[in-house]
């Protein structure tokens, strides 16, 4: 195998065209050089230079090797650089992916608040369902994810962050009642828009239908099923129908009379959003420092939600 250090003496010589003036540039003695080139044109059975008394000239077989040598040693600095980079936890890249609510109305902030700390890391953000960022991180397309609901996965951390709460949205000119609740008998009547399969809103409305009420989303009048949050809301506004969303989503429409905002008597709608990783994957600095950031904010926000 060709040792680095033989490609770094080889490029000396190449450059100064001398051994004697190759080995004071690279703080070796001349029979050192000359033992590197001897024991690299040995193991790859040709001449690399021609010695003619203090001229020294490549061969056509050490101009074959000469750009191949150079990329080699550009690659080893290129090395260097980036563990160095990796060590640092200044600079470099983490691939994040959150489901549709910590993707669209949680991550931005935090991203934008931690690019502010720390300019030279770059953030890719990703968005889809909770299924689908889970199987994400599964599959190492992704550093971390943030999704609404825990999956079975043995080798993956979930760690809880953000609190949400569900609420049920209806069109303003068709109010559901005269308060701000409305009963959990009334549901199956009334008709609904969700989420597609595999979204967290879906899978966390469906656990607590059937833990609180004993109640099948299939017994619900399911009159549509939307890809996003956003086409869920669109269609509410339409008045298609009601829907069962996260709080943070709807904040602004609900302030602005788009919409209207219910609690479901009887019902714990309340979930979190968990940080997800692959506990068998060596984390970058990067990663480790942007999920140190999401963490102590989630931390925070809890504090202030518990009036600590």
């Amino acid at each position: 195998m060709i040792d680095i250090r033989q490609l770094q003496v080889f490029l000396a010589v190449w450059e100064h065209r001398s051994f004697s003036k190759a080995a004071k540039a690279i703080y070796l003695t001349q029979p050192t050089v000359s033992g590197h080139i001897k024991t690299l044109e040995d193991f790859l059975g040709v001449r690399l230079f021609d010695r003619a008394g203090r001229n020294v000239l490549p061969t056509k077989a050490g101009e074959i090797l000469y750009p191949y040598a150079r990329r080699m040693m550009e690659l080893s600095e290129e090395i260097v650089t980036e563990i160095n980079i990796f060590k640092g936890a200044d600079s470099g890249t983490v691939h994040l992916a959150g489901s549709n609510i910590p993707g669209q109305y949680i991550l931005p902030g935090l991203i934008g608040e931690f690019k502010r700390k720390k300019p030279k890391i770059e953030v890719e953000l990703r968005i889809g369902d909770s299924q689908a960022v889970t199987e994400m991180v599964e599959a190492r397309k992704i550093d971390m994810g943030m999704v609404g609901a825990v999956f079975d996965a043995e080798h993956l951390a979930f760690q809880p962050t953000f609190r949400d709460q569900l609420v049920l949205i209806a069109h303003p000119g068709e109010p559901l009642s005269h308060g701000d609740s409305v009963e959990l008998e009334k549901l199956p009547k009334l008709p609904f828009i969700f989420r597609e399969r595999g979204s967290g809103t879906r899978l966390v409305t469906e656990r607590a239908l059937k833990k609180g009420a004993n109640l099948e989303l299939s017994s619900l009048n399911i009159v549509a099923e939307m890809g996003s949050t956003e086409a869920v809301k669109q269609a509410v506004k339409a008045g298609i129908g009601c829907a069962i969303v996260s709080e943070r989503a709807v904040r602004d429409e609900v302030e602005h009379g788009l919409l209207r905002r219910y609690y479901i008597e009887g019902l714990g709608l309340e979930r979190l959003f968990f940080l997800v990783w692959d506990r068998q994957r060596t984390l970058s600095p990067t990663c480790l420092a942007l999920q140190e950031f999401i963490l102590n904010k989630a931390k925070e926000e809890g504090n202030k939600t518990n009036g600590i």
